[in-house]
């Protein structure tokens, strides 16, 4: 209904044939909005009059041929098409967003358990009315639209269009089967069923089983092309899964469906003159513009017909804060005659163009936008999605630029742009895909999402998608420091910046009595944070970090323990921090003062601090 609107009224009326003016109307989801295509309905034949491309089992049928058209005129030309993208398409067609899947077709194959955890994974996406398609990746030598001995064809998109556990009737137990088979129904878009394996049309696995019985276990085939096979088989041929989760709109909002956030950002260089927002520079989108910030990294491979860029196997270990190797991905610089310098000269804090983590300079130059999970940890799919540039094929540019993203954790009162890489959260690949997709479990706190590309100095625009099952925000952080409020207006302007990492407390009571139920309460000036509660623990894990922006440094910071109870709470103790006005990373361990605290027992807190002068430097 979406990509077809008032199909019917579209539809040929041999009793109204007055009716039909030779134009159709189509519908495409691109770049976060639905966008309407008008055709014609001359179609491309060949000197025998037969459809050069896309073209029905039935002779006269043509709403294929006519998408086809419809789709190729948003891309550009027909040429466009060629060699597609699986994941792009179904974004194009849904409206959704397409997550890949890489199998391992031989721990699949000799593991039981991964097989089962696999197919309950695609039998519950199924049911959530989610599009799944697999193909089988050509190895090194192979070629695509080669056909295997079993009948399946490389490189061929094929749909899943059903998941079923049946239970075989008694007679067919009899001939040594297994009582519960896990089948897959798969669908050839080319319309013929190859397969010829277990389960395929006209197997001895059919044989036994009456159409009555068919029906009755839901092992029907109900269009041309579709056939079923052993999920065995299939862990066995198939080396990638896209699943295209459809996003419901509903008010009433099961936990079972994604809720969807946007924002829609820019990778831009500073303008040129000072004070102006980088978003309000426009530049000229002809190849020739384009082509310097095309530069292709180091390391990018083929996978499957994407080109895919790692950032090595160092990537890994700067999730927990170090650098990339810089000799496995170095940095390529490129000149332009009419500029003086390259890109790292130009470059500076107005910038939205500071390329991935591997450029520790410039890489928190880029667009910054942030969420908060609330309570308990929760799954989430982020997708950022890069301006289609097929559009520009024919003239022969179009190139996708290679991007990808970086999650951080950051303080828990954080509202301005981030200053430094505490902590990572997650990593995307890095694509030059049309869009990149990531699925993680995150714990609750505030995280802030960097879009970039893969080199510092690529222009152009993106839109960021997230989702999730409660109501997360998603907003951009414009600024290099909070905007103070009307009242704060009045007040002395910030001086000091310190950070404070509130990392755990001990001792809060021996090892034989039962420890409280705690929680902390950091203070500063007029701004109070709070942790969650911890039950029953001795030496409570906070990991808190907070930042502040303060007016009156002399003010030492506070640090409350307090003890949750059943009518009113209690102070167990406090200490106070004291902070220079330049310091990076000290860690202290800080005993409490309290009148609730045990005789000759030692209660402390553990905690990390920084402070600058420079507002912009934490």
């Amino acid at each position: 209904k979406k990509v077809i609107p008032d199909h019917m009224g579209q539809e040929w009326n041999p009793k109204r044939p007055d009716l039909y003016a030779g134009i159709f109307h189509f519908r495409f989801w691109r770049f976060g909005y639905w966008t309407d295509v008008v055709v014609d309905d001359r179609l491309p034949v060949s000197e025998d009059g037969l459809l050069l491309f896309c073209r029905s089992a039935t002779p006269r049928e043509f709403w294929s041929a006519l998408l086809e058209k419809a789709y190729a005129k948003l891309n550009g030309c027909y040429e466009a098409l060629e060699g597609g993208n699986t994941t792009e398409a179904l974004i194009d067609f849904t409206g959704g967003v397409s997550e890949s899947l890489s199998l391992d077709c031989k721990a699949l194959s000799l593991h039981k358990d991964q097989r089962k955890s696999l197919f309950q994974t695609l039998s519950k996406i199924h049911e959530h009315k989610s599009l799944i398609t697999c193909s089988i990746r050509p190895a090194e030598g192979e070629t695509v639209e080669s056909v295997l001995d079993c009948g399946l064809v490389r490189g061929h998109a094929y749909g899943i269009t059903a998941v079923r556990k049946v239970r075989l009737v008694e007679r067919l137990l009899r001939t040594g089967g297994s009582p519960r088979v896990f089948l897959v129904r798969m669908r050839n878009p080319w319309g013929t069923a190859d397969w010829r394996g277990a389960w395929s049309q006209g197997s001895k696995q059919w044989q036994g089983l009456r159409r009555a019985e068919r029906e009755k276990m839901g092992l029907i085939v109900r269009d041309v092309g579709e056939f079923w096979m052993n999920f065995q088989d299939f862990c066995r041929y198939f080396t990638d899964v896209v699943v295209c989760r459809r996003v419901e709109r509903n008010l009433l909002w099961p936990r079972s469906h994604w809720r969807e956030v946007k924002c829609f950002g820019e990778w831009a260089l500073a303008p040129a003159h000072p004070g102006a927002s980088p978003s309000t520079t426009h530049y000229s989108n002809t190849p020739l513009t384009r082509s310097r910030n095309n530069v292709r990294p180091e390391g990018t491979g083929q996978r499957g017909s994407r080109k895919e860029t790692q950032l090595g196997e160092t990537h890994l270990e700067s999730r927990k804060g170090g650098d990339c190797d810089a000799g496995k991905i170095r940095k390529k610089r490129t000149k332009d005659s009419q500029e003086s310098g390259d890109w790292e000269v130009s470059m500076d804090r107005r910038s939205r163009c500071g390329g991935c983590i591997n450029h520790r300079d410039t890489f928190l130059y880029n667009p910054q936008f942030m969420f908060e999970v609330q309570n308990k940890e929760e799954e989430l799919l982020i997708c950022l999605q890069q301006e289609d540039r097929r559009i520009w094929k024919k003239n022969g540019g179009g190139e996708n630029l290679p991007i990808g993203f970086e999650v951080l954790k950051v303080e828990a009162n954080r509202s301005s742009r981030v200053q430094r890489v505490v902590e990572q959260a997650a990593s995307s690949i890095y694509m030059d895909s049309r869009s990149v997709t990531l699925r993680r479990t995150l714990a609750p706190g505030r995280y802030v999402v960097l879009p970039t590309t893969f080199l510092p100095g690529s222009i152009g625009r993106f839109l960021l998608r997230l989702f999730s099952h409660s109501h997360i925000k998603l907003r951009e952080l414009k600024d290099e420091v909070p905007c103070p409020s009307l009242l704060q207006c009045v007040l002395p302007q910030p001086i000091v910046v310190t950070t404070v990492h509130l990392r755990r407390a001990s001792g809060l009571r021996p090892p034989k009595e039962t420890a409280p139920d705690v929680y902390a309460v950091l203070r500063c000036e007029s701004d109070t944070i709070r942790t969650k509660v911890f039950r029953e623990e001795r030496n409570p894990e906070f990991n808190l970090r907070t930042i502040f922006y303060r007016r009156y440094p002399d003010i030492h910071i506070s640090v409350e323990l307090w003890s949750r109870g059943l009518l009113w709470d209690s102070l167990i103790g406090t200490a106070q921090l004291q902070t220079s006005e330049s310091e990076r990373s000290r860690k202290l361990v800080i005993d409490l003062r309290g009148e609730s605290l045990h005789s000759g027992s030692r209660c402390c807190i553990h905690v990390e601090t920084s402070s600058s002068i420079c507002l912009t430097d934490l």
